[in-house]
């Protein structure tokens, strides 16, 4: 568990899209709006993301 919340921010944008996943299948939100919510929280989520093989990494 103390590895996913490492970097809170990818963290963060994977919850959001979570949520945006049970939005659309109870229908609060149409698939389209969801489909557009999660494309940019998957890239909002990859640009804060560190890569693991360069310096700076959380160990």
């Amino acid at each position: 568990m103390k590895n996913i919340t490492k970097n809170w921010r990818t963290t963060l944008a994977g919850i959001i899209v979570g949520g945006v996943a049970v939005a659309v299948a109870l229908g609060y939100i149409t698939a389209e709006v969801g489909g557009q919510i999660t494309g940019v929280c998957v890239a909002l989520g990859l640009i804060v993301s560190k890569d693991g093989n360069k310096t700076g990494v959380i160990k």
